[in-house]
């Protein structure tokens, strides 16, 4: 009897999970539908001719790119574009934004919005790990985004200990320079301009404004914490005293916390000025701290903000689509903050899934979301992608595990160096152009982390047994996501052909100074390998593989 109760129990409890799911899955597709339906409005209205929708291999490597931040694996590849089901875009999304790989992305891209990228200093990079991995654990949990931010504007302790905590320490735990920082990131709003002066750019924001703002932190403190006379962490916390001061027509005068970006109806003021300021922040009643993030996310996705800039919310800027950026900030309040299903959502609209193709005539206006934009890849993304399409990613993180942390530290300071990111936090915001990422690519350094002895680590699955062809194929489908086209399958076989066909007697001539270039990492071992790595790094080096599209 209990047994069969346990299983009826257990029966019941399946049930439930399915109808739940059901009914939580057609709520996110009305919400789609009706995203949908707002922009065939807008474009039917403005004569603006949408691309057709992007390509399976486009999606796959598009979707793949911004929820992880790397590319597909091979045979993920060959299974998405093989996969005949109607549903299998919706799955693959599923399944990423279940996956490690995600929460650690996006502790990432987290991280870089909120303390910027990597520095040289040990201390400083110390912090930033700690704080990424305090941001993966609760996106991991998918914990509510008003919850998380909360927590980190409220965080005190050590910061090897509490990593939300370094967030104060990134801005030297200056009133002003908080307040700035914070308004922007979680408001996409500009107050730093009204520190010294009424703001001339945004007529709303006066001086005072500002300071009541910064207000709120003028009692947080912190100091270092040392081992051995060294700087092994920092500690956050609040001193029972300390007013924030502003200089006005040569006057000093103390201001009280007050939060002027919302009017706010509480029953209680907290005490501590940080809870208090937080929980006004992330309060339901204050839309623009729901809006900004949401808005923040498409920016991210498109390339551009619905409010573009994303930190110039104002009267003067109005949304370029009003009606979806209200569609999706209601939805997102209402179903608890979830940034998943914002993702989910994002991602499921037509808009997202176009194709960067243009549909026979003039290239659509970026403002209008009707053709995918062509997004250069984030340092981080494409020290990922170009790890994982040569192979050298398995072989590293299993044999070398340590060098790999080192040289992705290098790849990314290159990158601040080379594109100039080192203080730029709005993911958004990088560009660069083909040159500089081929800069990179072709550094000397890089390319002996990559091609080990007998070349590149993916060219050691050609052997005799696999055809030119079914290796072209691979190829293609490690950097591109796709099949070579005719033409290019033409083209690049001729040129393996052509290069096998040599003598090896340029090889065999001097056995000597052959082994001492391979031990060098300059050539590989055969002339089929060699021309299979030509083509490997000219793929590297194209538009293709340096763009998000």
């Amino acid at each position: 009897m209990r047994f069969r109760m346990i299983l009826l129990t257990a029966i019941l409890s399946i049930v439930w999970a399915w109808a739940l799911s059901q009914n939580q899955n057609e709520d996110i597709n009305s919400v789609i539908n009706e995203i949908n339906a707002i922009f065939e409005r807008y474009w039917k209205e403005r004569f603006v001719k949408p691309s057709p929708l992007a390509t399976d291999a486009e999606f796959l490597r598009r979707v793949y790119l911004d929820l992880t931040g790397n590319l597909p694996p091979e045979e993920v590849t060959r299974q998405f574009l093989a996969d005949k089901s109607q549903d299998k875009r919706s799955q693959i999304v599923e399944q990423l934004l279940s996956s490690q790989e995600y929460s650690q992305w996006w502790a990432t891209v987290w991280r870089i919005w909120l303390i910027g990228r990597e520095s040289q200093r040990f201390f400083v990079n110390a912090g930033a790990r700690s704080m990424e991995q305090w941001l993966q654990e609760k996106l991991a949990e998918n914990l509510p985004y008003n919850r998380w931010v909360y927590d980190l504007l409220t965080s005190s302790g050590r910061t090897d200990e509490n990593g939300s905590a370094f967030f104060f320490v990134k801005y030297e735990a200056k009133p002003e320079e908080l307040a700035g920082a914070i308004s922007r990131i979680f408001l996409g709003t500009q107050i730093q301009c009204a520190q010294c002066h009424d703001a001339f750019n945004d007529p709303r924001w006066k001086q005072q404004d500002f300071w009541s703002i910064a207000a709120y932190f003028a009692r947080v403190r912190i100091r270092p914490v040392r081992e051995q006379n060294r700087i092994v962490a920092f500690e956050v916390f609040d001193a029972p005293r300390g007013e924030a001061v502003m200089e006005r027509n040569g006057q000093r005068q103390v201001v009280m916390p007050k939060f002027v970006f919302a009017s706010l109806d509480l029953p209680e003021r907290p005490i501590n000025r940080r809870d208090a300021f937080a929980q006004y922040l992330t309060h339901p009643q204050n839309r623009l701290f729901a809006q900004a993030v949401v808005n923040r996310y498409w920016a991210y996705f498109f390339g551009r903000g619905l409010v573009h800039p994303v930190d110039d919310f104002s009267p003067e800027n109005p949304p370029a689509i009003p009606e979806v950026l209200e569609k999706l900030t209601e939805d997102f309040i209402q179903n608890g903050y979830d940034l998943k299903r914002l993702i989910r959502i994002i991602v499921s609209t037509k808009a997202y899934q176009l194709s960067c193709q243009s549909n026979g005539g003039a290239l659509n206006s970026p403002e209008d979301f009707a053709q995918a934009q062509l997004r250069p890849l984030m340092p981080e993304q494409l020290f990922n992608a170009f790890l994982r399409a040569t192979g050298a990613e398995e072989f590293l993180k299993e044999w070398m595990p340590r060098f790999y942390e080192q040289l992705q530290q290098f790849m990314v300071r290159r990158f601040v160096l080379v594109f100039n990111t080192d203080e730029e936090p709005d993911v958004t915001a990088f560009e660069q152009t083909i040159q500089q990422a081929l800069m990179l690519m072709n550094n000397e350094q890089v390319q002996r982390a990559v091609r080990l002895v007998s070349g590149l680590p993916m060219l050691r699955n050609l052997t005799k047994e696999v055809s030119d062809e079914e290796f072209l194929n691979t190829i293609f489908l490690r950097f591109y996501c796709r099949y070579p086209t005719d033409d290019e399958k033409r083209v690049f076989l001729d040129y393996v052909r052509q290069h096998s066909s040599n003598s090896q007697t340029e090889l065999s001539r001097n056995r000597r100074n052959v082994r001492l270039m391979m031990l060098q990492v300059n050539v590989p071992s055969s002339p089929r390998l060699s021309a299979f790595e030509d083509i490997a790094w000219a793929l590297l080096n194209s538009g293709e593989f340096l763009f998000n599209h």
